[in-house]
């Protein structure tokens, strides 16, 4: 009987023992979030609470509603890795999250991840005025004139402001002045994104070793360095407030027809009402001649515009835009005519998209 006593109060004991060590797991396990502050990027965040600044990605794509990771809102909360230690002396206020609740819903997704169709990063953009870069490639660590992902290069850079190590720019091909496929006046220029490179030592003043961190073309001795502008692959579809009507003014680099999944830009911005998201027509204008019944004189009468395809906006500055075509029925020339799309659901294309991941 006394045995029997003995084995139950172990029993109980190691019970309460797996409730509490289950109930201890399920707190730790709960992910972590962080207050924005007024100055913080994401490369910051991840210095000031892991000391570690290379984990701001894996902290972008742990919060896919950041669009910009050097700009971010204060007051935004920010949910940190799982399973990565904070500092201990971290200057920040960290404080435990709510455990998850996942729900079924039907509802449209709340953005499209477009990584799957073509390196977002990639897309570049047109330049209304000069593009003055931060640095240059100068040379490899050998005799090589052309570079790749892995590849250590020096980079001269001449900006008056400090480079931190660590820190990366876009390499970039900077187009000659383009004039108007339609008008011929000057319009500006295309900045083609090659890759990024990040700073990796001080060789002297003006002089760093850096190393290819992404390659999306060859990248050569003499390119160009800007400062970085992420574009989040991930996108919500916006509709668009007011009829717009514009064309395309330049393609990608070496590209001379445009077809499906192809970079564009074109010269409305958000001046001018365009927003990242909103969906514009690629049209063909049409027009045939008839006879007027009253005189039997010829003239042109307009038909509806043909639809070649659609294109949606990644990006804007204050005067440009840049897309990419989400469809082509057609090879589409430079110039042709766009027009914004009124729509109350999203594009047929975007069916085979996969929403943007939520945790």
């Amino acid at each position: 009987m006394m045995t029997r006593k003995i084995y139950l109060c172990i029993f109980s004991m190691m019970l309460c023992l797996g409730i509490h060590q289950a109930f201890t797991g399920q707190v730790l396990a709960q992910p972590l979030q962080y207050t924005v502050q007024k100055g913080d990027t994401l490369w910051d965040i991840c210095e000031k609470v892991y000391g570690d600044s290379e984990l701001w990605p894996k902290l972008w794509e742990m919060n896919p509603f950041i669009t910009n990771p050097h700009l971010l809102k204060p007051g935004d909360v920010i949910t940190l890795l799982e399973n990565v230690p904070v500092l201990k002396t971290a200057p920040v206020t960290v404080q435990k999250a709510a455990p998850r609740i996942t729900v079924s819903t039907a509802a449209e997704p709340q953005g499209y991840d477009l990584s799957a169709l073509k390196n977002m990063e990639g897309a570049g953009y047109l330049s209304t005025g000069e593009v003055i870069p931060l640095g240059r490639i100068v040379s490899g660590e050998g005799d090589e004139m052309m570079f790749g992902k892995g590849n250590f290069v020096y980079t001269e850079m001449n900006s008056t402001a400090p480079v931190k190590m660590g820190e990366q720019f876009m390499v970039c091909r900077i187009s000659h002045m383009l004039r108007d496929p339609l008008t011929g006046e000057e319009m500006g220029y295309t900045v083609s994104v090659l890759g990024r490179v990040r700073l990796v030592q001080q060789v002297r003043d003006g002089l760093y070793k850096g190393e290819i961190v992404k390659s999306f073309k060859t990248i050569r001795t003499g390119d160009p360095l800007l400062a970085y502008r992420p574009v989040s692959p991930c996108i919500e579809f916006a509709e668009s407030r007011e009829a717009l009507e514009t064309h395309i003014s330049a393609i990608e680099v070496d590209k001379v027809m445009i077809g499906q999944y192809s970079f564009v830009y074109f010269p409305l911005g958000s001046m001018q009402g365009v927003r990242r998201g909103q969906v514009f027509e690629i049209v063909k204008k049409r027009a045939v001649e008839i006879s007027k019944k009253q005189s039997g004189s010829r003239e042109m009468a307009d038909l509806p515009d043909y639809v070649l395809g659609y294109c949606l906006v990644l990006d804007t500055t204050a005067d440009t835009a840049t897309g990419v075509v989400l469809n082509a029925k057609e090879a589409i020339s430079n110039g042709a005519p766009m027009k914004s799309w009124a729509w109350s659901k999203p594009p047929r294309a975007l069916l085979f998209i996969p929403p943007c991941r939520t945790e």
